[in-house]
């Protein structure tokens, strides 16, 4: 008889519930049994799956929410060679047919998941494109299991820091002081930038940014007339950790000649558009709405935390048994939360 387990899902627009019918995952030969207890949920792309705002992506209704689980290993497929149990992984997964129904999107926010063997799977001959779940890493014990849900924001930023070079002397600008606009601030400001200046709406994530990112200067833009502010100064880097077109339009307003404005914060099926016309002259667009190289920069990402220059508390709030998904979802929504780690240890 099928064994089943529990996760969050997404069964229409809107419609994110707790259910308990999802097929637990049994590993194949190459494949090892993951143990999720906790998962990070995304405020841009769990969100828009549950808005139905993301194109890309995603997997359809109903679906298995989740990218940034953590757990451990505790069963293994019989060629499974280079993974042991008891080993750490972010990124457990399912297939994207999980089953009964359910399509994942991506699938961590579940009692268990799977992890491949991937280099077993190279050593035995599979091609590449045939070998699954190119998207997982171990971490080390020292890292908890509640601190690594946040493990892969902080990759996924410190990669895009570097893919935008950022880089020593730099003066950069950026929208939005959520986790990812604050982590965006801090491996600019470690990259060498001479001067960072973060705008958002919540004085609390303002206080937040200087504290964790030291950032140089920060504007609110609910009480501040950001253009006023800045009074012509221009930037050689201009991010967007938020996911507007409207902020590219008027980030690049505020770019040296010369200067890229950077898309970081996804963007929205129904704003995906983007007229050149509206960007300074002189200028560039480096669109990266979807992570590059967060896995080829996990490990110096994970060293930045060893030595203490790095701590995953400062980018989460909130720490939730999965049972009370609705609160956590609201503090999400009305950016009550820094960010909330869902556990399922319960």
């Amino acid at each position: 008889m099928m064994e089943m387990m529990r996760a969050v899902a997404v069964l229409a627009a809107n419609d994110v519930r707790v259910v308990d019918d999802v097929p637990k995952p049994v590993p194949g030969e190459y494949e090892a049994l993951v143990r999720v207890h906790a998962c990070g949920i995304c405020s841009g792309t769990d969100s828009q799956i549950i808005a139905g705002t993301l194109e890309t992506g995603f997997g359809g209704y109903p679906t298995v929410l989740g990218h940034e689980g953590a757990g451990e290993v505790i069963a293994l497929g019989s060629k499974v060679r280079n993974i042991r149990i008891g080993e750490r992984f972010i990124h457990p997964n399912l297939y994207p047919d999980a089953g009964n129904g359910y399509t994942k999107t991506h699938g961590s926010m579940a009692q268990f998941g799977l992890v491949c063997d991937r280099d077993a799977m190279r050593e035995d001959g599979f091609a590449e494109e045939h070998i699954p779940f190119p998207k997982q890493h171990k971490f080390p014990n020292s890292i908890s299991y509640i601190d690594a849900g946040v493990l892969l924001s902080l990759a996924e930023c410190h990669s895009a820091a570097k893919n935008f070079g950022a880089g020593s002397g730099m003066e950069i600008l950026v929208y939005g002081a959520g986790p990812m606009g604050i982590a965006l601030a801090m491996f600019c400001k470690l990259r060498g930038a001479k001067t960072v200046v973060q705008i958002d709406s919540v004085s609390a994530r303002l206080e937040q940014a200087k504290a964790v990112a030291k950032v140089d200067e920060t504007i609110n833009f609910a009480e501040e007339n950001v253009s006023e502010v800045l009074n012509n100064r221009k930037f050689d880097l201009v991010m967007d950790a938020v996911g507007f077109t409207s902020i590219l339009y008027e980030g690049s307003g505020y770019l040296k000649p010369g200067g890229k404005v950077c898309s970081l914060g996804v963007l929205k099926k129904d704003d995906r558009l983007i007229d050149t016309s509206r960007l300074q002259c002189n200028t560039s667009l480096h669109m990266l709405n979807f992570p590059y190289g967060e896995y080829r920069i996990m490990d110096d990402t994970i060293a930045m935390i060893e030595s203490g220059k790095v701590n995953p508390k400062d980018f989460y709030s909130h720490v939730l048994p999965y049972d009370q998904l609705e609160e956590a979802f609201q503090l999400v929504r009305e950016k009550k939360a820094l960010k909330v780690i869902l556990t399922f240890d319960n």
